[in-house]
């Protein structure tokens, strides 16, 4: 099937009553775009929005154009404003001093409207009961922060140690020191990450009573050069799931955790929520798997063309009900 042009889709948002449909199956999920008007008609039946950050609020270091009069419109209206990111490199205080910095109203937009799975994973483990045990730690600064936020106690972030030359040739692997009284392995991005963490980490797992929580498994997460792969979390998850033979409690968009901890601390009615992103594998899934109206903008990772190929491989749970280029293009001109 010929996927969209730019012409095609500039046109599709002319006419934001056609929806979007792969035209296969009559019954497939279609996809309407929106414009002010109508998104006005929409937010009517909505109480609670929550917003992927990268991609959508932000991109890189750069504010997304009009993202801000965007959630200065819905606070105007009563909306309640979550941000959810699949970040964990950074916390949650740290994210809200970058939402200031790029111009969004910081009485809405602070941490105690943020989540991400650091947060997620601190709140996970602080509510396992580790029993005085120490967690493994692959990840960044974000994950530090919020585990002392919860007095968890952890190890093994940041470089490792070099091997000398002997070492390196490959004997190190039979002389490997784990550490004792372990109780989780944690698992997120992490520039660090190598051989000698993956083989930690799956000795460590070979305990059946050590948890394996992982932040997220997004492949790749946006940036300025569209050209440019960065790969996220997920490879690193993906790695160490296939060395220890084990599956990771995941807590990060779409699965379950982030909703459950988003429900505890909100209490959200799900139908009357919708849920905003760039990516159609996590965000529109996260939306669909737990109940949300869902709207995929195009201004990061996916576009019309994914959505489209969702629906001819019959992935209904990753079609949005809404599409729109960006949340700027959804602000009426007088607010």
């Amino acid at each position: 099937m010929k996927y969209p042009t730019l012409i095609d889709t500039q046109q599709l948002f002319r006419e934001h009553d056609h929806p979007v449909k792969a035209g296969l199956d009559p019954k497939c999920r279609s996809t309407k775009p929106l414009c002010p008007d109508s998104f006005a008609k929409v937010i009517k039946n909505i109480d609670t929005f929550i917003f992927d950050a990268d991609g959508v609020l932000w991109l890189g270091e750069s504010v997304m154009p009009g993202s801000p009069r965007l959630i200065d419109y819905l606070v105007k209206h009563n909306k309640q404003i979550i941000v959810l990111t699949n970040n964990a490199t950074k916390s949650r205080a740290v994210y809200a001093k970058k939402l200031a910095k790029l111009g969004y109203n910081s009485s809405k937009m602070n941490k105690n409207n943020l989540v991400n799975p650091a947060a997620v994973v601190a709140d996970t483990l602080h509510r396992s009961g580790l029993d005085g045990k120490r967690v493994y730690l692959i990840g960044e600064q974000g994950l530090r922060d919020e585990m002392d936020e919860l007095g968890i106690e952890y190890f093994g972030h940041g470089p490792e140690k070099k091997q000398n030359e002997e070492a390196a040739s490959g004997a190190f692997m039979y002389d490997i020191k784990l550490e004792e009284n372990v109780g989780a392995v944690v698992v997120g991005y992490e520039k660090h990450f190598d051989y000698t963490k993956m083989m930690k980490a799956a000795n460590y797992l070979r305990e059946e009573g050590v948890l394996f929580v992982a932040t997220n498994e997004d492949e790749t997460c946006p940036g300025p050069n569209p050209e440019v792969v960065i790969p996220d979390a997920g490879p690193i998850v993906a790695a160490i799931r296939c060395a220890s033979g084990r599956d990771p409690l995941t807590v990060g968009k779409p699965c379950t955790p982030a909703f459950n901890y988003i429900k505890r601390k909100w209490n959200i009615n799900p139908s009357r929520t919708m849920m905003i992103g760039d990516r159609t594998n996590t965000d529109v899934k996260f939306g669909r798997d737990h109940g949300m109206k869902t709207l995929l903008v195009l201004s990061g990772c996916h576009q019309i063309e994914d959505i489209i190929e969702n629906q001819m491989n019959e992935r209904d749970d990753m079609v949005p009900d809404y599409v729109a280029p960006c949340l700027g293009a959804l602000v009426p001109e007088r607010m």
